[in-house]
């Protein structure tokens, strides 16, 4: 990212937009450390659970000698040689709904916690920023591209990191996924308003946006709903990667857990879309005389949200389960992109007010 022209789009700024603009330089240096936490977190996570598995192979090896044998003094040294690796370096971490506990060490735990109070950090730095930027506008910040991102980014790290203070670990094992979505997010929004001017643009609304709030209850709830399906998106790679059921890697969730906290993301992502939907319809008989035009940023919402219906029918009524699952939440994140980046800048639309001129 070029923060370097970040900073040069400061140049004839003051007072509370400068302010603004430099919560938003320390916020995406606070995501790059966190995603390198996160990233630390990962490998050792993934080390700990392959030495782990060492040592229980070469248990297995040496009760086998012993049984062959019946020699007392190598069951001995058996028995003391596993035992003293759980006791000095393994932590396991029990789990709140009773999933195997996750192997983890002190210092992976400390990494951890340092990754998620990072992740706060980050989340508050870039929230005071969009704060400030709608204070200075009068309007909720999400007027165009530039800011829809940080708030994209903002409500994904809010959502995630709730997630992680109710499950912990289990979530955790995909807190890097979390840090390189955002930093895409991120890089996206600062190429767009540097090479867009959004960064300092703070023009008036136009009349359709005059409604102000309308505005913000419609597009936060579509902000929240998209954070939710992209965190749901995570635990169904985690679904792919385990295989669709079972535990192939001891250092992620089971397939199971992360198809129920799948669930959980998506079954209060669903009402916001839905919410987002009906207050859009509202929105455009106020500003364009009719509730619905089959506008394609109207439509491709419409379509996320009936994927997410089938996802939800899928898994509840007709007991779907594993890869098949992890796919509906694929295909449903790719409509969500679609709906956020792909109508804006792809497809003619009435919302064609957010996209760069």
């Amino acid at each position: 990212m070029e923060f370097s022209s970040i900073t040069a789009a400061l140049t004839g700024l003051s007072g509370l937009a400068t302010v603004s603009n430099y919560f938003f330089i320390a916020a995406c240096g606070l995501l790059v450390a966190m995603t390198l936490a996160y990233l630390w977190y990962t490998i050792g996570s993934a080390r700990l659970a392959n030495n782990i598995a060492v040592a229980e192979a070469k248990r297995r090896s040496q009760a086998r000698k012993v049984k062959a044998s019946k020699t007392a003094a190598v069951a001995v040294a058996a028995e003391g040689g596993v035992t003293t690796l759980v006791k000095d370096d393994v932590v396991m971490r029990e789990q709140a709904d009773g999933e195997t506990p996750i192997a983890l060490n002190r210092g992976i735990i400390m990494v951890g916690r340092a990754a998620s109070t990072l992740g706060w950090f980050t989340a508050f730095l870039l929230f005071i920023s969009l704060l400030i930027r709608a204070i200075i506008e009068q309007h909720a910040p999400w007027s165009n591209l530039f800011e829809f991102s940080l708030s994209f980014t903002t409500a994904l790290l809010l959502c995630y990191l709730i997630f992680e203070a109710r499950f912990h670990e289990r979530v955790r094992a995909w807190g890097l996924y979390i840090g390189v979505l955002s930093i895409i997010t991120v890089g996206i929004a600062v190429y767009l308003g540097v090479t867009y001017n959004m960064i300092n643009d703070s023009t008036a609304l136009i009349p359709a946006l005059q409604d102000k709030p309308i505005l913000a209850i419609h597009v936060a709830t579509a902000i929240f709903a998209y954070a939710l399906f992209s965190v749901a998106f995570g635990a169904g790679v985690i679904m792919l990667v385990q295989g669709g059921e079972g535990r192939r890697f001891a250092w992620l969730p089971s397939a199971e857990a992360a198809d129920e906290l799948a669930y959980k993301a998506v079954i209060a992502g669903f009402p916001l879309l839905a919410l987002t939907l009906i207050l859009g319809a509202y929105w455009a008989n106020y500003a364009w005389g009719h509730y619905w035009s089959w506008d394609p940023k109207e439509t491709s919402a419409l379509i996320t949200w009936l994927l997410y219906a089938v996802y939800l029918h899928a898994r509840g009524i007709r007991g779907w389960r594993g890869k098949r699952l992890a796919w509906l939440l694929t295909i449903g994140f790719v409509a969500t992109l679609f709906t956020y980046y792909g109508v804006s800048f792809f497809v003619p639309s009435l919302h064609s007010y957010a996209t760069p001129r």
